[in-house]
């Protein structure tokens, strides 16, 4: 016999049980896991991770570039509105926070429908195996896919922060409408 292989339920778990095993098993064993022995696989996916949150991170600011684009264009639509708002008394920060709480919701609905259509992805993938590899090759069948709570909450966490810096210009554009200027013209 040359060697025994162990199927899991929780692929994820394989270094761990392999630890165990090499500490339960006399030094004439050579305990492997899945990771190790396709170590050079994991090394070419950790850098197409790298190209994937490069292209998220594009994505992420083409859709900023979007909310800032929406909100000028409300900001522009709603000159009259805003120059009323102002000559009855609303302070500069509250205009130019209705404009932020937009701009954010638009940002905040964003990321969570991106994140919840990336969630499923993540399932549909680790339970129906459409990314397969050649298992004679990969000693795997497929590749499953792991999202880390630290990636989740980068991903998540620099989109709000994106979304946020677009609002700002936008917002202060509402926020400095003369309003003498706009009504002037009215």
């Amino acid at each position: 016999m040359s060697g025994v292989e162990v199927k899991l339920a929780d692929p994820f778990e394989a270094r761990a049980i392999a630890r165990r095993l090499a500490g339960t098993l006399d030094g004439s064993y050579w305990v492997r896991d899945w990771m190790d022995m396709n170590r050079n696989l994991f090394a070419a996916l950790q850098l197409e991770k790298l190209a994937l949150f490069v292209i998220v991170t594009i994505i992420v600011l083409v859709a900023a570039f979007a909310i800032i684009g929406h909100l000028v264009l409300l900001v522009a639509e709603k000159r009259k509105e805003i120059g009323i708002l102002k000559a009855m008394g609303a302070s500069a920060s509250s205009i130019g926070s209705i404009f932020l709480v937009a701009g954010m919701l638009i940002g905040v609905v964003g990321t969570v429908a991106g994140s919840a259509f990336g969630l499923l992805l993540i399932w549909v993938q680790n339970t129906y195996r459409i990314i397969r590899l050649a298992g004679d090759v990969y000693q795997i069948s497929y590749l499953p896919m792991k999202l880390t709570g630290s990636d989740f909450a980068m991903i998540v966490g620099a989109t709000l922060v994106i979304s946020f810096l677009a609002t700002l210009s936008p917002a202060r554009r509402a926020a400095r409408l003369d309003p003498v200027e706009v009504l002037r013209y009215e």
